[in-house]
This record gives C-alpha cells, structure tokens and sequence, in this order.
C-alpha cells in the first residue's frame, strides 16, 4: 500500500435511543471545541445517516500520534484533563449502542485536510476487513489503484481515499476495527439517486459496483457501509 505522511484521523460512531438524541447533540455542541483546546487536535467534523445503520459519525484531525495519546490513552494520567472531563460525560448519557472509535492512518488517496474533509460535502462510508491474510496486500492494491480511483471519476464524487486503523501501546487493549475505512466526498444531497439507489444509480457507478461484487467484496469482512451528511464542522484556532 501506499503511505502518506500527514495527520492522523479518529472516527466515532454511534447510535441513540430518540429519547436521548436531544442531549447527546447538545453535548457535542460543546464536546468538539473543547477538544480543540488540546495541543495537535486539529479540526473536527460531525455528521447525521441518511443511509446506512449508524445515525451519528464524528472525524476528527489530529496532529500525531502523542497528540491522540492525550484524548485515546486508557492511562488518566497520560490524558489532558480536559479529555478525562469529556469522557465521563459522554459516559453519563444514556442510550448509546454501536459506538466505535477508531484511530486511522491515511494510506491513499486524496490527502486528509488538503482538500479532503476540508469542507461541508456528503461523505459515503466504507469500513471493512480482509478475509484473506493471503490476498490482503493484492486486494488492497485494487482498491487503492482500481476501485478509488475509478469511483473518484464518477459524476458527483469529489475526492476519495483510504486509511488503515493505527494502534499505540498507550491504547492499552482496546480493540479497533474494522481494519480499513474509505472515505468518498460526494457534491450533495442530489447525488444520492445516482450513486446510492440501485434502482437509479447511474451507468458510471453501476459499473463499478459489479466490479466491486465481483472482486472487492468476495475478499471482504465485518463490512459497513453508510452515507452521511453534515452538520456542524470545528476548526482549532492554535
């Protein structure tokens, strides 16, 4: 695989319960800021499902890997303060199921903050592992060199790239994964039909669904795929 020298990037996912959306939103209205007091905490972006099993996703940018250590260690001690306080809160909101926070990489593609999740588009979501330790190197130069690219030229895709999950010892034994995370920037709203429905999805990415059918997914595990919009983006002002 390729590799790019760059920031590294935490995805959160989640679900909740109706009764207890109104306060998980507005604690996030609050949460990303401040964890953009952190030294090396660079921007962070929340978004909402409009397809897909999980409802609610935030990225974030951060510096390197010390400076995810002072939100992600399991260690009190090796966290800012401020982390430790945000922590408990999330926490204390009830209701919460699927979470899932992953520390990536960027391995291809477009590069992350340069222009991708640099501004307010549509973002489709592709998370999944390898079933075969054998063909994984062969499978991902396909989808670095094949299925990327060929999905980036398609009529309503901005930008594209991958990223593969990146572990620290100060994480202690907190399982990541999946293992591997697309990111596909798309225009907007408008592109749903053609790129998300098969009944009217247009020729362009019809043709490299079946490619994916054909070789991607045969070779695919603990896949899941979601599209999202945004809804509020932050920016550190260090």
């Amino acid at each position: 695989m390729d590799s790019h020298t760059g920031p590294l990037l935490l995805l959160v996912q989640a679900n909740i319960a109706p009764e207890h959306e109104e306060a998980l939103n507005r604690w996030y209205y609050h949460h990303v800021p401040r964890l953009l007091e952190i030294p090396g905490w660079l921007w962070g972006r929340r978004y909402v499902g409009v397809k897909g099993a999980t409802k609610y996703l935030a990225l974030y940018g951060v510096e390197n890997m010390d400076a995810m250590v002072r939100v992600m260690a399991t260690d009190p001690a090796l966290k800012d303060p401020r982390a430790v306080e945000e922590r408990a809160f999330f926490d204390a909101i009830p209701g919460k199921t699927d979470v899932v926070s992953n520390v990536y990489e960027q391995v291809s593609g477009t590069h992350l903050g340069h222009p991708l999740l640099s501004q307010d588009h549509y973002l489709s979501v592709v998370m999944a592992d390898c079933n075969d330790p054998a063909k994984e190197a062969e499978w991902n130069a396909w989808y670095d060199h094949s299925h990327v690219p060929n999905l980036t030229r398609v009529p309503g895709y901005l930008s594209g790239a991958r990223f593969r999950v990146k572990t620290d010892p100060r994480f202690g034994t907190k399982a990541m994964g999946p293992k591997y995370l697309a990111l596909y920037e798309w225009e907007g709203a408008h592109c749903l039909p053609a790129l998300a429905e098969s009944e009217t999805m247009c020729a362009e990415a019809k043709a490299e669904l079946a490619e994916w059918n054909a070789y991607g997914a045969k070779l695919a595990a603990n896949m899941a795929w979601n599209v999202y919009r945004p809804i509020a983006s932050h920016t550190s002002f260090r």
